[in-house]
């Protein structure tokens, strides 16, 4: 059975008591711990070592990052971080759960070092939670870099192994919960796609029995009025893209029902553009990175995107492009009766 793999990244010398007591702590939960000083690290003969424990991260599904009042060794690829450092912006780039702790005296000296930050005697105070002075900065600044980031940027002061141990056990306990809450979400979403396969199949045999109802009913108009019926609902699923591209299913203007169904445009974009919000921008760079003209929809707070006409598109905006030329088609062959009944259903002003 597979065992989550923690890696705890700190300086080795003055934090050992604490870094020791966290592998048993993280043992006795089943993890595999990986730690540099303990050989845990693989050490390939063709890099230097620090490279080999920022690559190994990348094997490990935790990282405990704990901030003490010791720089430690510089990293060689770039001296101005230490290798604690580098380890730290390794788990960050690789999107892994980091649980970061720092000691509170360094804690209580970065208030000071905040406080006094640019002031004339700022670089005349000295530190006591600092090993040696002329690092403190770089840790103050470490700390600052793990406190604002915008997304896992918690972190949790300490003063003994054992504070560790109860915030580490406490967020664990929410992982577990978040991870039984999203596996009860998915099994909900699998039930409701599967009442949704359902409802489908059910849709479709009431279609054919509505055409049979037609048929035996009127035997003689029964094939045009089932080819009507047949075209809107293919039209509607136009008007259904494009309500889901913009996040709203009510945007065809009462007022522009006799224009668009008398005239309506050959192209489908020409169509939306005749409705106040879409604007279509030319020389916006796709998802190839290749330039394309892309038709957006501008609400008061945000502008949606609804798709990529023409330019070098890849394979996806084509299809995109695609579904609503052939929806668009459909609406076009349609009498203007039949465009004001397709129309209705996503009014603008709906009654």
């Amino acid at each position: 059975m597979a065992s989550p793999r923690v890696f705890i990244s700190s300086t080795c010398f003055d934090l050992a008591e604490v870094r020791d007591s966290l592998t048993s702590f993280c043992e006795s939960f089943g993890f595999e711990v990986v730690m540099s000083d303990r050989g845990d690290v693989f050490y390939h003969p063709d890099l230097h070592t620090h490279e080999s424990c920022v690559s190994e991260i990348s094997n490990c599904q935790l990282f405990i990052l704990i901030i003490g009042g010791r720089f430690g060794g510089k990293y060689k690829i770039d001296p101005s971080k230490s290798i604690t450092n580098a380890e730290y912006v390794a788990a960050k780039d690789g999107n892994i759960p980091i649980f970061s702790f720092v000691k509170e005296d360094v804690l209580a000296d970065h208030h000071v070092y905040q406080k006094n930050k640019g002031k004339e005697f700022s670089a005349n105070i000295e530190y006591p939670s600092m090993e040696k002075q002329e690092y403190a900065e770089n840790i103050f600044n470490f700390v600052d870099q793990v406190r604002n980031l915008s997304v896992n940027n918690g972190f949790f002061a300490f003063k003994f192994a054992r504070d560790l141990h109860d915030n580490l056990r406490k967020q664990w306990a929410g992982m577990f919960f978040d991870f039984l809450s999203q596996r009860s979400v998915s099994n909900q979403l699998r039930s409701t796609n599967d009442s949704v396969a359902s409802l489908s199949i059910a849709s479709k045999k009431i279609e054919e029995l509505i055409k049979s109802i037609y048929r035996q009913v009127d035997e003689v108009g029964a094939n045009d009025s089932i080819s009507v019926i047949d075209a809107e609902s293919e039209a509607t699923v136009f008007f259904e893209l494009v309500g889901k591209a913009i996040n709203d299913t009510c945007y065809v203007p009462f007022d522009l029902f006799d224009k668009l169904s008398a005239s309506t445009p050959e192209k489908w974009w020409d169509f939306l553009l005749e409705i106040d919000g879409f604007e279509l921008l030319d020389e916006v760079h796709s998802q190839g990175g290749n330039l394309a003209s892309v038709l957006v929809y501008n609400t008061k707070n945000k502008s949606h995107g609804v798709s990529y006409i023409e330019g070098e598109l890849n394979d996806s905006a084509i299809i995109s492009r695609n579904k609503f030329e052939k929806s668009y088609a459909f609406f076009r062959e349609l009498s203007e009766k039949s465009k004001k009944k397709v129309m209705s259903k996503y009014d603008s002003v709906p009654f």
